[in-house]
């Protein structure tokens, strides 16, 4: 009977989920969406801090578009509070979870299977603790499992971090899912930092042809951006709460700062980034090529090196001169 219950409920979230990622993926179509998403997260980020001492500073009141912004708030103007520097690397915030709920719709919307056939398993480890129990929705953990407790064998897909996946942690249990059930598929979701984009290719490497392999760039501040598998790129994702623009640097070493509605294709620059109380205009180190200038698609660039201390993780950094370091199997405790 409980099986029967988790079915049905498994059942109901997958189209639950379906339909909201159809309708979002369907609103992204209309060209003005992107230009008219990121001005509102401007608007906001500058109507919740008009009356703060940095909002007040930067003179918020006479800000109303993204010319005002690049005039009266500089890139890395804001020095980071030790309150902020000392937080852990992803903390419990609603924009995670926001950003987490929103990731499953537009896998949903993307593919023709139930993302809830059977379990979902949640992987992290004891080195780093970017995914965690207590980061997750509420709904996620009624239809998860971690890998140390009992999961069914067929499950859905994993959501983990980059070092799990690069590590070899998953390895044995990514080739059991294969070898069990060949013709059933399967997503790896996996978190890749600043610091860890180069990883990607490693990870890539390493996940067997059955599974549909999703990278996901966070940030502590939330998650940034997804691949879209339709597309072949990455995406920013809506309702982020995050305000992104792009720095290009000329031959002459003169800076460009451009807002995304005025992005072309086939520019190239790095990734700054605006969030409300954690940063303000703060380069990522996230290097990119704009595939599309209407969807925002975009592409890696090579890693560029070191991150401003506010954006470094406290527990683990990959650079291009390292290799990834071994990890313990993963280990995960429901909260």
């Amino acid at each position: 009977m409980s099986s029967l219950k988790n079915k049905l409920v498994q059942s109901i979230a997958s189209l639950c989920f379906k339909l909201k990622g159809i309708y979002q993926l369907d609103r992204e179509k209309a060209l003005c969406f992107w230009k008219s998403e990121f001005q509102g997260s401007l608007l906001k980020l500058v109507r919740n801090n008009r009356s703060n001492a940095f909002g007040k500073l930067n003179d918020f009141r006479r800000l109303k578009n993204p010319t005002d912004f690049q005039r009266l708030v500089p890139i890395g103007n804001q020095e980071p509070s030790e309150s902020t520097i000392n937080k852990p690397t992803v903390e419990n915030c609603p924009a995670r979870t926001r950003g987490i709920t929103r990731v499953f719709e537009l896998v949903a919307g993307w593919h023709s299977w139930p993302i809830f056939s059977s379990d979902w398993l949640i992987a992290s480890n004891l080195y780093n603790h970017s995914i965690s129990w207590a980061h997750l929705p509420a709904w996620l953990k009624l239809l998860s499992a971690s890998p140390s407790e009992y999961f069914t064998p067929a499950w859905s897909g994993i959501f983990a971090s980059s070092d799990c996946l690069i590590s070899g942690s998953l390895d044995s249990l990514l080739k059991q899912r294969a070898e069990s059930f060949p013709k059933k598929p399967a997503f790896i979701l996996g978190e890749f930092a600043n610091t860890e984009i180069s990883a990607i290719k490693i990870a890539t490497s390493k996940i067997p042809d059955l599974f549909t392999f999703i990278p996901i760039w966070r940030e502590n501040l939330g998650i940034i951006a997804i691949f879209d598998p339709k597309n072949n790129n990455m995406r920013f994702l809506a309702n982020g709460g995050f305000y992104p623009e792009l720095l290009i640097i000329k031959k002459n070493k003169n800076q460009i700062r451009v807002s995304l509605s005025e992005v072309e294709k086939g520019m190239e620059g790095e990734i700054i980034l605006s969030a409300s109380g954690k940063v303000w205009a703060q380069p990522t180190g996230v290097f990119v090529k704009i595939e599309d200038a209407d969807t925002l698609h975009f592409s890696f660039l090579d890693w560029q090196g070191k991150m401003p201390k506010i954006f470094a993780e406290t527990t683990y950094t990959e650079t291009n001169h390292k290799s990834p370091r071994q990890v313990v199997q993963p280990h995960l405790q429901k909260a």
